[in-house]
């Protein structure tokens, strides 16, 4: 049988050295116990730990990561999450730092980061949705929230460099007594033994918000921009293995990434949310991936990439096989909502990072303040 979840039973080389944590364990001196789990990734588990703070009992996410990628983000993520903590972390929409330690298993010692609390992702919301598509005010609402944090990142010169549907979540109503009862409320946690491990099954916490809310109650949503696993400050390399939305930047030989790619990934979040399409993929070499966002925004590759490594057998001719952005949002959305959410996307996909929009720029967009003015059935 098969590992429903992370892989406990590989070692650390293997893709393995996960913290094999269990409920109701105590851990870092007694200080924290384990009450679920919240899910996992590549690099992490995060459990929901319920401790004392302030001489009252808090719940709080704690994300425990594998043996191999712990000494990274001691250099990477857990520096910014500290300077993030001085930047009045909550008003931006951020991860609130909360402490880290170190803890031992047989596979190795592992970075324990404590942070707040999240709810659903914005993955998970567009999952419930209609056709997995979201309502033109929920995109709004979730994309200005993302610009927000983002604002406030980049002020500081940190890229963010994994916006998506899974970075973004909805905020939940975090007073220990309220959340008590929303647990008891909800099913145990369930575990599974397999090769002589236990290993638990993720548990996302739920929230009350729902993907088809009104525009009333949507303006009201806490929403929240979080993993910070790809981070970076002030010097920026394209991390191997990340594909960045295919920012075409980073897909030169003279590979390069800033803040300005994050934006570049906003506008694909959009597109996303809006139609449940990906705008672009990874198939082909660099020179036809370009072609195709050339005819796709209609947007100029810069001069200066006409010299790179990967671009020798560069022409404008693309593929007939592509979709516009205007056709695409037109299959999903209310004819006089089209135009605007179109400007909005083409603004964050320029082709030169320096032409995109900056994370204010995005703030103040005339579609993102066009929530109360929806076309779609909901309002």
């Amino acid at each position: 049988m098969s590992f429903p979840e992370e892989p406990l039973d590989l070692p650390p080389h293997q893709g393995g050295g996960y913290y094999p944590a269990a409920i109701h364990q105590r851990i870092h001196n007694g200080k924290y116990e384990i009450i679920r789990k919240l899910g996992y990734g590549p690099l992490s588990s995060t459990w929901l730990v319920l401790h004392e703070s302030q001489n009252k009992l808090i719940y709080s996410a704690l994300k425990i990561f594998t043996v191999a990628a712990s000494e990274e983000a001691k250099e990477t993520e857990l520096p910014i999450l500290k300077a993030m903590s001085d930047l009045r972390s909550f008003d931006l929409g951020l991860p609130i730092f909360r402490g880290s330690f170190w803890k031992q298993s047989n596979a190795g010692t592992h970075l324990c980061i404590v942070m707040n609390v999240m709810a659903t992702s914005a993955r998970a919301l567009q999952r419930e949705a209609d056709h997995s598509r979201l309502p033109v005010h929920v995109v709004q609402t979730l994309v200005y929230a993302a610009a927000n944090a983002l604002a406030g990142l980049h002020k500081e010169k940190v890229m963010h460099g994994g916006i998506d549907a899974d970075c973004i979540y909805l905020g939940m109503n975090m007073q220990t007594k309220h959340l008590k009862s929303m647990l008891d409320s909800e099913p145990q946690p369930t575990t599974v033994d397999v090769n002589g491990f236990t290993t638990v099954l993720s548990q996302p916490l739920s929230t009350e918000d729902k993907w088809n809310d009104k525009q009333k109650d949507v303006v009201d949503w806490d929403v929240q921009v979080g993993n910070l696993g790809h981070a970076q400050r002030r010097i920026y390399t394209p991390e191997k293995g990340h594909n960045y939305s295919f920012a075409p930047e980073t897909l030169l030989e003279r590979a390069t990434c800033s803040p300005k790619t994050d934006i570049w990934m906003l506008g694909c979040l959009t597109y996303t949310l809006l139609t449940n399409t990906e705008l672009f993929d990874g198939l082909g070499p660099t020179t036809h991936r370009i072609a195709t966002m050339h005819a796709v925004l209609e947007d100029e590759v810069p001069n200066s990439w006409l010299s790179d490594g990967n671009m020798k057998e560069y022409t404008d001719a693309a593929s007939d096989d592509f979709t516009s952005i205007e056709a695409g949002l037109a299959l999903a959305l209310h004819k006089d909502d089209v135009g605007p959410a179109v400007a909005f996307v083409k603004s964050c996909l320029r082709l030169d990072p320096q032409e995109r929009l900056t994370a204010h720029e995005c703030m103040d967009h005339g579609w993102l303040s066009m929530a109360d003015a929806c076309s779609c059935q909901f309002c």
